[in-house]
């Protein structure tokens, strides 16, 4: 009997954003000139090996799509002239620069086809393994034991762990997580459903702060064992209130640091009564969800703490997810067909999970509203439709470009204005004369505020040696202060954490109406 049996095989490859490849929002025009025939070697990163049957695909200006030979090797005609990337995908194999939780904006991605030999190579990185066996306190084999794996990812330049698999243990007690990127990763266990445990992170630990990280290189595989302890359990019950009692309605557990634990629960739907039967002692939180017919979502979060004995007449009391009606005052009547267009984001601060809520119309006239917020702080991001920028944003007496926004379970809310403006700055960046043939990511980030760093490429054109200007509509910035860095990639850098910023050269800039300035950087690379 084979022991290590892989539960779940999973591979995530990111498709390139379309900004990457026509700029501006604009359709890119098939250029005349000459075509080219464009050839390449899909090799693993680490032994070199030509991959077979591996699928490429090549972004530009004209999209093509082929598969390796059994040489690795593959071929592309009719390609024009101009900046490319590739992009290879095959079962076992993760691409580097399209890993989850890596910034597909990478300008690393580009390559140039032009007169000459168009010939590239293209690195594919071995997949990694976590194996182990789970065992009960006297050394005993537990079977059905159920295993998280977090994955440290960068999103929105914010890092956080994100559950990129979930794996079973076998009648001997082993599991296997495969095809893992490259990475950080935390390994989080309960028991068997039919045997209540106390969970824990892997090695020993009972929350996410005092876990230990394990950093997998390419093709590695980290041996994790476990020994779960038991210990007695006590009831927990109560009832639910506040939310239409439907099929619909889910409660879970989640443990001090957000993670859901599998503890046998059953809700009643016809009359709200719940029940926990088997619980051990500790701080816990109770999480409902429930929607009614019309689509509209609930939600409550009830912290209990299970000190040795029974707990009962638990409330839970559920409140309707808050409507936020959007009102926005352009600085002109925007063109037919996008009026009260507006790129808005409240963005959750103080969620394990970075949550992000955008905007809907709702309503009969139809209002622009932030729907289903949860209770929570959040901060405001705002771009501009076209070349108009953020003037102010109030929620009711709060200023929202400094001040968070509070919501809270239940409470009435009001319309949030956005106001925007014509005049806005503009930034037109360069590199230093050593790397200005590099493709190259610009961060512009407001010193003041709370505002959300803006990332813009860099792009080199290597023939003049001059670099690509932000057009208007892309960089319309407000009149204020900001930092501007210059990075070779973001990958794997929380940009959105200024302490971490402050590692890396920049330059300060402070804009007036209408203002627009030309900057030139240092390029740092990411530590």
């Amino acid at each position: 009997m084979t022991r290590l049996i892989c539960q779940m095989f999973r591979i995530c490859f990111l498709l390139l954003p379309s900004a990457l490849v026509s700029w501006g929002g604009q359709t890119p025009v098939e250029p005349p000139g000459p075509r080219h025939i464009v050839t390449g070697t899909v090799v693993n990163a680490l032994t070199g090996e030509p991959i077979r049957r591996a699928l490429v695909d090549m972004h530009g200006i004209v999209p093509k799509s082929t598969l390796t030979g059994s040489d690795g090797r593959f071929q592309m005609e009719g390609v024009p002239a101009g900046l490319v990337m590739f992009f290879a995908q095959k079962p076992g194999f993760f691409d580097s620069r399209t890993m989850p939780g890596g910034e597909s904006s990478s300008p690393a991605l580009w390559s140039a086809v032009g007169d000459g030999k168009n010939d590239f190579l293209v690195k594919l990185l071995p997949g990694a393994r976590i194996a182990g066996r789970i065992t009960n306190h006297e050394g005993e084999p537990m079977e059905g034991a159920q295993l998280q794996i977090l994955h440290e990812q960068i999103l929105q330049g914010h890092k956080q762990w994100q559950t990129s698999n979930n794996a079973n243990t076998d009648e001997d007690g082993y599991f296997c997580a495969d095809q893992l990127p490259a990475g950080r990763y935390l390994v989080f266990m309960t028991g068997p459903q039919f045997e209540v445990t106390v969970p824990a992170y892997y090695p020993n630990a009972s929350d996410i702060e005092s876990a230990q990280a394990i950093d997998l290189r390419p093709g590695q595989e980290f041996r994790a064992d476990f020994r779960l302890r038991s210990e007695r359990t006590y009831r927990v019950s109560g009832q639910v209130f506040g939310v239409p009692l439907t099929n619909g309605v889910g409660l879970s557990i989640q443990n001090s640091s957000g993670q859901t634990v599998s503890f046998p629960l059953d809700l009643d739907p016809a009359s709200g009564q719940f029940v926990a039967p088997a619980m051990p002692s500790g701080n816990w939180t109770l999480l409902l969800f429930a929607a009614d017919s019309e689509g509209h979502q609930y939600q409550a979060r009830q912290e209990i703490a299970v000190t040795h004995a029974d707990l009962e007449n638990v409330r839970i009391t559920a409140h309707l997810n808050a409507v936020i009606p959007l009102t926005v005052n352009h600085s002109a009547v925007p063109a037919a067909g996008v009026e009260g267009t507006i790129f808005a984001n409240l963005i959750s601060v103080d969620q394990p999970n970075i949550q992000t809520n955008g905007t809907q119309q709702q309503g009969d006239p139809p209002v622009l509203s932030f729907v289903n917020v949860t209770p929570g702080k959040y901060k405001l991001d705002v771009q501009g439709f076209g070349h108009e920028c953020l003037e102010s944003a109030r929620y009711g007496g709060i200023d929202l470009t400094r001040d968070y926004l509070l919501v809270s379970a239940g409470g009435a809310t009001q319309p949030l204005i956005i106001n925007l403006r014509a005049d806005c700055a503009g930034i037109t960046a360069k590199l230093r004369p050593a790397d200005q043939q590099r493709p190259a990511v610009a961060l512009v980030v407001p010193t003041s505020g709370i505002g959300e760093p803006k990332v813009l490429p860099i792009q080199a054109q290597p023939k003049q040696g001059m670099i690509y200007a932000w057009p208007n509509q892309a960089v319309a910035l407000s009149p204020g202060s900001y930092q501007v860095y210059a990075f070779s990639t973001l990958d794997g850098l929380e940009y959105a954490n200024r302490q971490v910023l402050r590692n890396y050269p920049s330059q300060n800039v402070t804009l007036g109406p209408g203002d627009k300035t030309e900057v030139t950087l240092e390029l740092a690379e990411p530590k």
